[in-house]
């Protein structure tokens, strides 16, 4: 009878774990609304909240993905990830795994086509296990590493393949936002900046409201940057930057304020632009800086210091942003840093280095139909060849200038309409916030009585379960009296 007994209460704990494992630990609104508030409250709590997810999970994708944001969050933090992974592993995931760290360290420091070769080795071991997953997971990571390297349109599709997956299941542990943000910015990538702002849209419409939605604002700002609002650029610029103070990384920190010093730099004002990518340059500094992201805070105070004229100082660190990238790279900050060397070397009244940067300039920005990039170094082009003499160069030149920002031009009538609209599902965000703050106690009340009401249920059921069966075994195997 004790073996029964014993054999019933396994089956109930089984039933209540398989129940408990159906749904992800990560995707549950009071796991995620505890976390998110620590992330600013108390960081070191929300990374014991990951690792303790990572512990509790077998080698699988939900491993990886909680790896990957262990790793994000160390590695933000000016700090180093140690995979606690062992060398010996022989679990096909635990390789994946390795292989997806390794190209997280790799783009850290600025290597992304080695990183790009990561993934790839880690999608070809995948290829057999037919985890949708993982396979998800791979896609938005191979979508990071061409965004890096100027293949918007492979970016592109590999964002979209990862979407289709994640939008069929509410609340998947991989965050859907995450993969709307990086189509953004290959659409943007392209000029296409109608779609980005409806990928940005999507994404900040989809985020609930304890998240912290600072490299959503980052992002957009950005956008806008290039769209030519600058008022709205720095509203958005301004918030994320008020959520990243109260995180203190100083990387994404220092993100916010290059996006504010490119937008003074729009506007003429240089003195409070340099003033912020100096500021930004001595945040990477003092911490572990990705490399990407501190040569764009080269690149942007190397354009401010152009615009003063103070030209040599500004190659210098146009120099210095170069040595940062990857050159057979075709990404817009790339491009960006030939437009500028070119525009430098014509201020030195360099023509023919003025015009073989260009040259670079004009071949990367067609290999990555990036075409605000490819109008921009027609333009530098023309502004050589009139240096030069050459008028009818220049005027072919300028033709062709014309030509493409036609071209951005149609592709994006009613961005107005769309930055307004933006601007309103940001208004009803803020207001959806206030609400939810009202009804969040009763929720939380409400949750816990439905928990509590489930467990009694299961106790109730499996004490029915032993009492039927202690009924039935003393009516089918009576007791003896003793002779």
């Amino acid at each position: 009878m004790l073996g029964y007994f014993h054999f019933i209460i396994g089956c109930f704990f089984l039933l209540i774990s398989f129940n408990s494992s159906a749904t992800s630990v990560m995707s549950s609104e009071s796991w995620q609304e505890e976390y998110h508030l620590n992330r600013i409250e108390n960081p070191n709590k929300a990374l014991s909240m990951l690792n303790n997810v990572y512990s509790s999970l077998p080698p699988s994708a939900e491993r990886i993905f909680t790896a990957t944001r262990i790793h994000g969050f160390v590695t933000r933090r000016g700090n180093v990830y140690t995979s606690p992974l062992k060398n010996n592993t022989t679990n096909i995931y635990d390789h994946i795994e390795s292989l997806i760290l390794l190209s997280m360290d790799l783009e850290d420091n600025g290597d992304y086509k080695q990183a790009l070769q990561q993934i790839k080795k880690a999608q070809l071991k995948s290829k057999n296990l037919n985890d949708l997953d993982l396979n998800s997971l791979l896609s938005i990571k191979q979508c990071r590493s061409n965004l890096a390297l100027g293949n918007y349109y492979l970016a592109e599709f590999y964002c979209q393949s990862a979407i289709k997956h994640l939008e069929k299941t509410k609340d998947h542990y991989i965050d859907i936002k995450w993969a709307y943000r990086l189509l953004a910015l290959s659409y943007q990538g392209v000029s296409d900046f109608k779609s980005a702002l409806k990928a940005n849209e999507k994404a900040l419409s989809l985020s609930k409201s304890y998240e912290l939605n600072d490299t959503i604002y980052n992002n957009i700002s950005s956008l806008l940057l290039q769209m030519g609002q600058l008022k709205e650029a720095e509203k958005y610029a301004k918030k994320a930057l008020k959520i990243r103070e109260k995180r203190q990384i100083s990387q994404k920190i220092a993100q916010s304020h290059i996006v504010l010093a490119q937008i003074y730099l729009k506007s003429s004002q240089y003195v409070h632009a340099k003033s912020c990518a100096n500021f930004a340059i001595a945040q990477l500094n003092d911490n572990t800086a990705n490399a990407q992201t501190l040569s764009r805070a080269y690149l942007t105070l190397a354009a401010v210091l152009n615009k003063q004229s103070y030209y040599d100082e500004a190659i210098e660190y146009l120099l210095l942003t170069l040595k940062q990238l990857d050159n057979n790279s075709n990404s817009d900050l790339l491009i960006n840093t030939y437009q500028l060397l070119s525009s430098a070397y014509l201020k030195h009244e360099n023509s023919n280095k003025a015009l073989d940067y260009i040259s670079i300039a004009i071949d990367k920005s067609l290999q990555s139909q990036n075409q605000q990039a490819l109008a921009n170094s027609y333009l530098i082009k023309s502004d050589i060849e009139e240096f030069t003499g050459d008028i009818k160069a220049a005027l072919i030149t300028r033709k062709l200038y014309e030509n493409v920002i036609k071209k951005v031009h149609a592709l994006n009538d009613g961005n107005k309409d769309m930055t307004l609209e933006l601007r309103n599902i940001l208004i009803e965000k803020e207001k959806e916030k206030l609400n939810n703050l009202k009804e969040k106690h009763q929720q939380i009340v409400e949750i816990n009585k439905e928990k509590q009401h489930k467990l009694l249920f299961q106790v109730t059921v499996i004490i029915l379960i032993l009492i039927i069966y202690l009924i039935l075994r003393i009516r089918w195997f009576p007791m003896h009296k003793p002779n």
